[in-house]
C-alpha cells in the first residue's frame, strides 16, 4: 500500500489522535456550555427585572 491517500485501496481502520484528544477537549466544551448556560439564565432574569420595574 503505497498508493496515494486518496486512491481506493487505502483503508483507515482506526485514528487514535481523535480518541486520545477527546478527553482533552470534553471538560473543556463542558466548561464552555456551563458557562454560556449560566450567562443565559442571568440575562433572562435581567431582562425581566428591568421589565417590571417600568411598569
Amino acid at each position: 500500500m503505497t498508493g496515494a491517500p486518496n486512491s481506493a485501496d487505502v483503508v483507515v481502520l482506526a485514528d487514535h489522535p481523535i480518541w486520545i484528544a477527546v478527553p482533552a477537549f470534553a471538560p473543556a466544551i463542558v466548561v464552555a456550555g456551563v458557562v454560556v448556560y449560566i450567562a443565559m439564565k442571568n440575562r433572562r432574569k435581567r431582562e425581566e427585572s428591568n421589565g417590571e420595574s417600568t411598569t
